[in-house]
């Protein structure tokens, strides 16, 4: 017998509740574990939306810990009760943690003080687990057995015996009873053996014998297995038959008569309908089929009038529409539309240029890494067939999307950009022009090698050494009397290491032979008073002369191998053996 079983039956149960229930806090309390789960299911565990969820989660349940000592809830197929209020209920049981637990026996959850512990993850790993289980293997209550959770119990009970009476003891079956239907059998026998001798003999019956018509009536039961077998295969042929693809079948093949335009206007208005339906219910396959058909139809020459055309073009451009994007992506995110990323990349394949800002946007920006990952795959897509509408994006007044087309510009090598480019590194945002400097040394476009020299001094650090090594990349001669002002001023003296040796790499770079003496003079040369430059810049000025790599580069750093400075020293040696390279 079950425990659960056994408080049927009368065990006593100390947790008594007061008149006053706290219904809404756990209506919340299982709002917030709901949200939860979704993101364990979703996100890595050191992921920041999970974590949030997470702590969500436990401050839900700290809270309660003020007013009750333990929450023991009911279940039933799609609810959860607290002392018979509806605390939890799914429409969806694919979704429902109800029926989760439900489906496996469990008829009672209790959560007690310290499961909002380390416990609270272990919880939702089992509900996980939960999730992926087949029907021929372990049920939640092996898993939970195994996971043995200390502030998690249940009761449950045996789903074959559930809703079974069981006799009473000592109630029927009697011996005297059993001899009376031993007894009844045989005289029924007895008739039967007397019938079949009065057939026999030719005796006729109490009762007339008559046809009835019903004796005569098909039935199903009258087919041979033969023709039975042969039934059951056509029945199961219509109930998997694709219906809605035959439909599309049937009205792409009316679209490709040309000769008949008013049917083609008739027929583009449908799908121009069906399209928006079949995207709110998920249905992402027969989507893109119909976005592949029409691409397809409207390269055939001839194939479309001019009407034809802007209808077609009308509808993609709908679909591709920046509101039309921002709600599949919301769609996605929340799971109300699910499609693996093969379906979700096949779709987003075929979208217009309108649909770049919100991709972008979303690929910059998004959590979950599938769907990152997919998304990003569809913008270099559909960036590679709009390069005019990457440059466009130049000028979003949106930093995540104007840094997410910068970066597009040099992935996609689209050199006409270059002016643009220069434009955004004057744009308030820092990590638009960092995205700009690192765009430019992709292209290795010297259009905007001379906007780069006025970043050497952007107020962001990032963009500061960014700009340094593009400069450098790009061997923008120009660029040497900026670089030297840096290197010889106050303020590259404060600045962190990386900096330093982006500014002296780059000088040593740009001014070659040229800046030798320079560099010389900041690694071996001393004041008046016999004062040297600190390590950090000393060692910086050899990493310059490094890239310069000339004889007389190489005699001022052989000069500097037995320097006092062990950091000065390393940094010598390592321009010694990679002198020249860039």
């Amino acid at each position: 017998m079950s425990e659960l079983e056994a408080r049927a039956e009368g065990a006593p149960d100390d947790l008594t509740w007061g008149d006053e229930l706290p219904i809404a806090e756990v209506r919340q309390l299982f709002v917030t574990l709901g949200k939860a789960f979704r993101a364990y299911q979703l996100y890595d565990e050191n992921n920041p939306v999970r974590r949030r969820f997470l702590e969500g989660l436990r401050s839900e349940f700290q809270r309660l810990w003020g007013e009750v000592d333990r929450i023991v809830v009911s279940v039933d197929e799609d609810h959860l009760y607290l002392g018979g209020q509806p605390v939890y209920s799914s429409e969806s049981r694919a979704d429902s943690l109800a029926f989760l637990f439900f489906k496996d026996g469990i008829r009672e959850i209790t959560f007690a003080p310290g499961i909002e512990s380390d416990e609270l993850e272990r919880f939702l790993g089992v509900l996980q687990h939960a999730r992926k289980l087949v029907p021929e293997g372990d049920d939640l209550l092996t898993v939970l057995w195994e996971e043995d959770l200390r502030y998690f119990t249940y009761q449950y009970v045996d789903l074959l015996a559930e809703g079974v009476g069981l006799p009473e003891a000592g109630a029927g079956n009697t011996q005297a009873e059993l001899q009376a239907v031993l007894v009844a059998e045989d005289a029924e026998e007895e008739e039967g053996e007397e019938s079949a001798t009065s057939s026999e003999s030719g005796e006729e019956a109490d009762a007339p014998q008559t046809v009835k018509q019903d004796d005569f009536n098909p039935t199903l039961y009258a087919l041979d297995p033969r023709e039975m077998e042969a039934l059951r295969v056509e029945v199961r042929k219509e109930l998997a038959r694709d219906t809605r693809g035959d439909v599309l079948s049937a009205l792409f093949d009316r679209l490709e008569e040309p000769t008949n335009r008013q049917r083609q206007s008739e027929i583009l208005q449908v799908l121009a309908t069906l399209l928006p339906n079949f995207l709110s219910r998920g249905a992402i396959v027969p989507a893109t089929r119909v976005l592949e058909e029409l691409r397809t139809l409207e390269r055939q020459d001839g194939m479309f009038d001019e009407r034809g055309h802007a209808e077609s073009r009308r509808l993609l451009d709908a679909v591709s529409a920046r509101e039309t994007i921002d709600e599949l992506i919301k769609a996605l995110y929340d799971g109300t539309i699910r499609a693996t990323p093969t379906q979700l990349g096949g779709f987003l394949t075929y979208l217009r240029g309108g649909a770049l800002a919100p991709l972008l946007h979303a690929s910059e920006s998004v959590d979950h890494k599938e769907l990152r990952s997919v998304l990003r795959a569809a913008v270099q897509g559909i960036a590679n067939r709009n390069r005019s509408a990457v440059i466009a994006l130049l000028d979003e007044s949106d930093p995540v999307v104007a840094a997410g087309a910068a970066r597009l510009v040099g992935d996609l090598q689209i050199t006409e950009a270059g002016p643009a480019l220069a434009q955004l590194l004057a744009h308030e945002d820092p990590s638009v022009r960092l995205a700009a400097v690192e765009a430019a040394i992709s292209l290795k476009a010297s259009t905007v090698a001379g906007s780069l020299q006025h970043a050497l001094d952007d107020p962001d650090r990032d963009v500061r050494v960014a700009a340094a090594r593009a400069l450098g990349s790009l061997r923008y001669g120009p660029a040497a009397r900026a670089l030297g002002d840096i290197a010889s001023g106050k303020a590259i003296r404060t600045a962190d290491v990386g900096e330093k040796v982006a500014v002296f790499e780059a000088y040593g770079i740009v001014a070659a032979d040229g800046g030798v003496r320079l560099l010389e003079d900041l690694l071996n040369g001393k004041s008046f008073l016999g004062k040297r430059e600190p390590g950090e810049v000393r060692a910086a000025a050899a990493l310059g002369l490094g890239r310069i790599g000339t004889p007389a580069a190489r005699k001022a750093l052989e000069k500097a191998m037995d320097d006092d400075d062990p950091v000065v020293r390393s940094n010598v040696g390592r321009a010694l053996r990679r002198e020249g390279q860039t």
